[in-house]
C-alpha cells in the first residue's frame, strides 16, 4: 500500500489532521535558514505521510523525497547502541566490562580521582564516563584517522565528572565504542552496522561513506552567511563515524522507528526479523541516568509543562506531564540537522531531515507529535 492510499484509508478526520500537520512544516521551514526539508510521519511501524519542502541542492530543482538521503548527525548514536547490544546478547561481552578491556588505549588513561571507579562500556552507552561536553570538538573530528584516534587516546583524556556520578553529553565515549565494536567484532565498525542492522533491517539506502549514495538522491550541506547559502565540506568518516557519521532517509529509518515500537508490549510471541531481540529493544528504551529537568515553551504561570529527559543506550527518554514518555534522538552537524521521536502509547512517531546547518529539527518534531 502506498503512503497516500494508507492516509486515504485512515479516513477524513485523519487526513485533516494531516493537513494541519503539513501546515505547520510549512510555517517552520519559511522561519529557517534551509534549503531543504523532508519529514515523515510513522504510524505502528507504517510511514503514513511524507512530504518535501525546498531542495535537496541549491541550484538545482530537487524536491526532497522519502527516499533522499540526509546525513542524520548524533542519530548514529542509536546504531552504535544497538549494535554494542548485539555482541552483549551474544555473550562477547559485559556491558560492566571495563572498556580498557576491548580498548586497550585506555589503560593508560589517569582517572579524575583516587577512587573513582573505572570506566565502563555501561558508562559509555549511557554518557556517564565523565568526559565534558565536547559538540564543537567532535563536529571537527569526523575524518580523524584511527592512528590519530589512538593516539588521542593514548595521550589522556579530560575529566568533567568522576565516572559514574552523572550525565554529560559525550560524542567522544560513542567515538570510543565504535573502535569497541571493531575490535570485538574483529572487522571495522561501518562493516559491523552493515552486516548485522542495516542488511538484515533493509536499510539499504544507509551506510557512513558519501560515495555509496546515488548523487541524485543526496542532500548537500549548507551554512546561511551574508544573506545566501554556501556549501558545507563532506568531510571524511574516519575513526569516529560512531558517534555522527550516518547517511539516511525517511524510508530507512522508519524501519528503524517500527523496531522499537515493535518491542512493546513484551510477549510470548516469535521474535520475528529483526537482528536485535525485542528486550534489548526495549532496554534502549528504558530511563537510565538523569540528563534535565525544564519548562517546556507550553508553559504558561498557571500551567506549568515540565518533561524530564534521561539517557539511555543511544537515546533520550522524555516525560511529559502532558503526553507521556517520548523516545528519540537528534542530531546536528555542520550543514544538517534531524530529528526522530515517537510516541510508545499511542504508536505515533516523527523523522524530520533538513540540510541547513544545525536545523532546529528537534522544534518541528515536538510540535508534529504533539
Amino acid at each position: 500500500m502506498t503512503v497516500a492510499a494508507r492516509q486515504s484509508a485512515l479516513g477524513p478526520a485523519f487526513e485533516a489532521e494531516l493537513e494541519r500537520v503539513d501546515a505547520i512544516a510549512d510555517r517552520t521551514f519559511a522561519g529557517w535558514h534551509a534549503p531543504g526539508l523532508t519529514y515523515g510521519i510513522v504510524r505502528d511501524g507504517e510511514l503514513i505521510h511524507s512530504r518535501g519542502i525546498g531542495t535537496l541542492r541549491v541550484g538545482e530543482d530537487a524536491t526532497p523525497t522519502p527516499s533522499s538521503v540526509f546525513r542524520i548527525a548524533s542519530m548514529t548514536k542509536s546504531f552504535t547502541a544497538a549494535t554494542v547490544l548485539l555482541l552483549r546478547d551474544e555473550g562477547r561481552l559485559n556491558l560492566d566490562d571495563e572498556a580498557a578491556t576491548h580498548v586497550p588505549e585506555l589503560a593508560s588513561v589517569q582517572l579524575p580521582t583516587a577512587d573513582s571507579p573505572p570506566i565502563t562500556i555501561r558508562h559509555l552507552l549511557t554518557m556517564t564516563a565523565g568526559f565534558p561536553t565536547d559538540d564543537p570538538w567532535g563536529d571537527r573530528q569526523q575524518g580523524l584517522d584511527l592512528a590519530s584516534f589512538s593516539e588521542l587516546l593514548r595521550g589522556g583524556l579530560s575529566f568533567a565528572w568522576a565516572p559514574g556520578t552523572r550525565f554529560e553529553y559525550s560524542n567522544l565515549g560513542y567515538g570510543i565504542l565504535g573502535r569497541l565494536i571493531t575490535n570485538v567484532a574483529g572487522r571495522e565498525y561501518r562493516e559491523v552496522v552493515r552486516e548485522r542492522l542495516l542488511r538484515p533491517l533493509g536499510m539499504t539506502s544507509s551506510g557512513y561513506l558519501e560515495d555509496e549514495i546515488e548523487p541524485a538522491r543526496l542532500a548537500r550541506g549548507y551554512v546561511w552567511r551574508d544573506g545566501s547559502f554556501l556549501d558545507e565540506p563532506m568531510d571524511g568518516y574516519g575513526a569516529l563515524a560512531s558517534m555522527g557519521g550516518m547517511f539516511t532517509t525517511v524510508e530507512d529509518l522508519t524501519r528503524w522507528v517500527a523496531g522499537f515500537q515493535d518491542a512493546w508490549p513484551p510477549r510470548d510471541e516469535p521474535e520475528g526479523g529483526h537482528p536485535l531481540s525485542r528486550a534489548s529493544r526495549r532496554e534502549m528504551q528504558q530511563p537510565t541516568v538523569p540528563a534535565d529537568l525544564r519548562l517546556t515553551a507550553a508553559s504558561t504561570d498557571a500551567i506549568p509543562d515540565v518533561e524530564s529527559l534521561h539517557y539511555s543506550f543511544g537515546l533520550f527518554q522524555i516525560d511529559d506531564v502532558r503526553f507521556g514518555r517520548v523516545i528519540g534522538h537528534a542530531g546536528g552537524y555542520p550543514g544538517f540537522g534531524s530529528h526522530m521521536r515517537w510516541h510508545p502509547a499511542s504508536g505515533l512517531g516523527v523523522i524530520a531531515l533538513a540540510n541547513g546547518r544545525y536545523t532546529p529539527t528537534t522544534l518541528l518534531a515536538k510540535e508534529l507529535l504533539g
